[in-house]
């Protein structure tokens, strides 16, 4: 390999090093900001992980089909739906393994032990409007385009609709719970260094910034880790697509697997380190809030601005799409299940483990269709 190459390369590596450190430091200051701001707004734990986490880490996977439909030209809208699609079958599948690995793995720190203390309601709610969500998203592909009711597409009517359930969800979700307890919450790590700052000065602060903060500090805190994880998932993406392109992986391929796994690591990030800390509730809402986000509004871009084209025809290129929409599908309905029939807070993580066998088996399928040229 030439020296130049080697160069190249060698920056390559060090680039996606820096973003994931970045991933991994923008995480654990949102994590700290998010639960102050909830607290300051006057927002339930449960409210708290399901809106101001899901949507703030939702924003590097949501950048990517804006920007391919915004760029248009040729494999677009295939990166766009792809992208689409990618996200909440990572969230249904690896991200919610990775729920059942850490309980597990932090059992020993864990006051809970191997049990697993969620919000039963919020919980059920979030999933529930995925599904739901999700399932009219499926079928809106399989509704041929020009179907129209009364001169209007059935897709548009479907398309308003997801805006609607997900608006009706933001309602739901910020009515109900109690707020969290702020004995329980760590310092502001903001705080800490404007005290730090102070003190260095030799003016002594005339308040707590750190364990009693501002309102201003905690948003502060929140835009700046927001800034990190955005910084750092996009950096990311781009040096996993040179990677898959150093090795000949279809970029469709890039966009559905690839791609999302870089860019729901915020999710998975944030809901390990509350999992560590006994605060489970916003771990698990922050990955099931995003859930119905991602299978509301992102995929009703996808029905307005793409072809939206998803089948079971095998060997065609919307089949992958449309296995990653049933498996994710597949996934939420068995944890929604397994939440209906336990008691408030008495949750069993084995079921999070099985959603990984969904993943497995759908990226074996993958590499089977890159093998035959797909």
């Amino acid at each position: 390999m030439p020296p130049l190459a080697l160069s190249g390369s060698w920056t390559k590596g060090l680039l996606l090093l820096a973003s994931f450190g970045l991933l991994l430091l923008g995480a654990e200051v949102f994590t700290n900001g998010v639960e102050w701001l909830g607290y300051r707004l006057g927002i339930s734990e449960s409210a708290t992980g399901s809106i101001l986490a899901a949507m703030g880490t939702a924003l590097p996977e949501t950048t990517i089909p804006v920007i391919a439909i915004l760029k248009g030209g040729e494999g677009a809208s295939d990166v766009g739906v792809g992208a689409i699609l990618g996200a909440p079958f990572m969230l249904a599948t690896i991200a919610m393994f990775l729920v059942g690995a850490s309980v597990y793995y932090f059992a020993d720190r864990r006051s809970n032990d191997t049990d697993l203390q969620f919000n039963q309601g919020s919980t059920k709610r979030d999933l529930t409007f995925f599904l739901i969500g999700y399932s009219l998203a499926f079928i809106a592909a399989l509704i041929p385009r020009n179907t129209e009711i009364a001169t209007v597409p059935i897709r548009d009517f479907i398309a308003i609709f997801l805006v609607l359930l997900y608006l009706g969800y933001l309602y739901l979700s910020l009515r109900a719970g109690e707020l969290a307890d702020d004995d329980d919450m760590d310092d502001l790590h903001v705080g800490l260094a404007v005290e730090g700052i102070l003190e260095r000065f030799g003016s002594g602060p005339d308040k707590d910034h750190s364990s009693d903060p501002h309102f201003v500090l905690t948003a502060l805190q929140t835009l700046i880790a927001l800034t990190f994880i955005v910084i750092g998932a996009r950096l990311f993406v781009d040096q996993v697509e040179w990677v898959s392109s150093s090795i000949g992986i279809p970029y469709a391929i890039v966009a559905l697997i690839i791609a999302p796994i870089a860019t729901e690591l915020p999710e998975a990030f944030n809901s390990v380190l509350w999992l560590a800390r006994d605060k489970d509730t916003l771990a698990l809402n922050n990955i099931t809030g995003a859930m119905a986000f991602q299978g509301t509004l992102p995929v009703t871009l996808g029905i307005l601005f793409t072809p939206w084209n998803l089948n079971l025809t095998w060997g065609t290129p919307g089949f992958l799409n449309a296995i990653s929409v049933l498996f994710a599908i597949a996934a939420g309905c068995i944890v929604l299940f397994r939440a209906r029939r336990v008691g408030e807070g008495d949750f069993n993580p084995t079921p999070f483990l099985g959603s990984g066998a969904f993943y497995v088996v759908f990226l074996a399928l993958a590499v089977y269709f890159v093998m035959l040229g797909a």
